[in-house]
C-alpha cells in the first residue's frame, strides 16, 4: 500500500476520490482504537498522523493504518513521477488533485 496514488472512498463526503495516501496496513483482528490509544478524527488531518484502527472489533476485516511521513510521501510520488503521469494520461480519474501533485 505504499503507492503514489490510490483511488477509494474516502473522507470528508465518503465518495470515491483519487489521491497521494502511502500507508501501511497490520492485520488487528477484534482490535480497537482503545487498544492501541488512538482518537482518529477523519475530518482533523494532524490525527492521522498516528495508527488508527480501520474497521475496530472486526475479527475478519479490522487494520491498524499508519500513513507514510510527508517527507517520504514527496519522494515516492517524485520516484513514481513516470507512473503517475502514464496512468493521468491513461484515464482522468487516476490524476491526482492539483494539491497533491508533487510531480514536475
Amino acid at each position: 500500500m505504499v503507492a503514489p496514488v490510490m483511488r477509494a472512498l474516502g473522507p470528508p463526503d465518503m465518495k470515491m476520490h483519487t489521491m497521494s495516501m502511502p500507508h501501511l496496513m497490520f492485520y488487528a483482528p477484534n482490535l480497537t482504537n482503545a487498544d492501541i490509544g488512538a482518537v482518529p478524527d477523519l475530518s482533523v488531518h494532524s490525527s492521522l498522523l498516528y495508527p488508527f484502527i480501520d474497521k475496530q472489533g472486526n475479527a475478519e476485516q479490522s487494520y491498524m493504518i499508519q500513513l507514510i511521513g510527508e517527507t517520504e510521501k514527496a519522494k515516492i510520488v517524485a520516484d513514481e513521477k513516470t507512473l503517475l503521469n502514464d496512468l493521468c494520461t491513461y484515464r482522468d480519474v487516476l490524476c491526482l488533485p492539483q494539491e497533491q501533485k508533487h510531480v514536475h
